[in-house]
């Protein structure tokens, strides 16, 4: 028998549609327990197709540890009366597939055409606290929970707190219920902080940050915290929860580590910066402060890999200073080391970025000039002589006047190597001191 045909036919598509709409699941049972009709809900929550439920006893969607539904079911019958939702019962219907879903069920007698029928809505709670099971399993699981948890009314005054909470104020739960959590105030803070985070609560937002707090034995701790407000059906917040963790620890950890990884920062800094003056100085003349042999032949070659690739030549300029072992013996070491310094001077002010000007001997210096032929190396050797030459070198009020010779070699990249034509430079400088020092010679070749 179909619900329908008992309703008056000018109502009858107005009520079905309105039923067969309802979010809930219907269910129409007679007096003995046979379902004459179910709407489209009633599948969705379990697994029935609704003809394939007419006629069919109910407790077929009742699971079966409740042996006692039907008789129960009897006594209903007999007595009938409403049963509307939300009383707390442990209810549950069995799906198609023999799963238990946990649902709330109003009753609703009603006779209709001369029958007594009951009609069943079944709201689904899966995902919904329910029952005194479920209040005690989460009551358990808050006083288990290993961060604190403190509960307070819409004022701020504690209304429940788990033992965590008590571990990490110190305060036992009698102490703190019944207390405003000022209580737990540190001074640390000021008062906009406080305002800053009621205004937030008090609108209905959950506020998250860190607090200072004092325990019951006045010492101070780190807390992170998360305030959640607690609002009626209304919308009025009516309690406070708040979860707290003891990060006091944590933090003097992270405070310790940051420390030490900022002093081994500062090692390491050190350290590249002692490797690097080391580095320098293994590469430096101390004197001059041009580099010394060991890095020109460490970087010559690279140099003439560079050129070579480029298609570009590249000159080499060995220099001596004339009389050197003269000035040395007649004017003393540190009127010598005053020649040489102004010497480097001198290539360092004049010698481009490109070039590599470096002290290979005692008062003997090499240029390596890349990107020069040889008229342009000889020129530019030309300029440097002219200016040691016209420019004596100052030493305790005594001018000293310095020559230098200079032999210039331009590489063969395709038939010798630097060491080569450093030779061959090398032998044009002996010619130039041959010839009456003071002068600029060229290589053969």
């Amino acid at each position: 028998m179909q619900i329908e045909s008992m309703l008056d036919t000018r109502d009858s598509e107005l009520a079905h549609a309105f039923i067969e709409a309802a979010s809930d699941a219907l269910v129409v049972v007679d007096d003995r327990g046979l379902i004459l009709f179910a709407n489209a809900s009633a599948e969705a929550l379990l697994g029935h197709a609704p003809t394939a439920l007419r006629g069919r006893p109910v407790e077929e969607l009742v699971p079966a540890r409740f042996h006692q539904h039907a008789r129960q079911r009897q006594e209903y019958v007999a007595a009938p009366h409403p049963r509307p939702m939300g009383r707390g019962l442990e209810l549950y219907a069995r799906h198609a597939d023999g799963r238990e879903i946990p649902v709330d069920i109003a009753l609703t007698p009603m006779t209709v055409g001369g029958r007594r029928l009951v009609g069943c809505a079944l709201r689904d709670l899966r995902g919904r606290s329910h029952g005194p099971e479920a209040l005690r399993i989460q009551a358990t699981a808050l006083r288990s929970a290993a961060n604190g948890i403190v509960i307070t009314d819409r004022q701020g005054y504690v209304t429940w707190v788990n033992p965590a909470a008590c571990a990490i104020t110190g305060y036992r739960a009698f102490e703190l219920i019944g207390q405003h959590t000022r209580i737990l105030k540190s001074g640390h803070h000021d008062p906009a902080f406080y305002k800053a985070i009621w205004d937030t609560v008090t609108r209905g937002e959950t506020w998250s940050g860190t607090i200072v707090n004092r325990r019951k034995d006045g010492t101070l701790y780190d807390e992170e915290q998360t305030i959640a407000p607690v609002s009626d059906e209304h919308g009025w917040v009516t309690h406070f929860i708040a979860i707290k963790q003891d990060v006091t620890e944590q933090r003097r950890t992270q405070s310790a580590l940051a420390a030490a990884l900022a002093e081994l920062a500062a090692r390491i800094a050190e350290i590249e910066s002692l490797n690097h003056r080391l580095r320098e100085q293994s590469i430096r003349d101390p004197l001059t402060g041009l580099h010394n042999r060991r890095f020109l032949m460490e970087s010559a070659e690279r140099e003439v890999a560079r050129a070579a690739r480029g298609g570009q030549p590249i000159a080499v300029a060995v220099i001596d200073l004339d009389h050197f072992k003269a000035v040395n013996d007649g004017y003393g070491h540190a009127a010598g080391d005053a020649v040489l310094r102004h010497l480097g001077n001198l290539l360092r002010r004049h010698v481009r970025a490109a070039d590599l000007a470096c002290r290979t001997g005692g008062e003997e210096f090499t240029v390596v000039l890349p990107g020069s032929p040889l008229s342009s190396a000889l020129e530019r050797a030309e300029a440097w002589r002219a200016a040691l030459a016209a420019a004596p070198v100052d030493v305790e009020a005594r001018a000293i006047a310095c020559t230098m010779s200079v032999g210039v070699a331009l590489l063969r990249p395709e038939s010798e190597t630097f060491e080569q034509c450093w030779a061959r430079a090398d032998g044009a400088l002996y010619v130039a001191k041959q010839r009456g020092r003071d002068r600029v010679v060229a290589a053969e070749g």
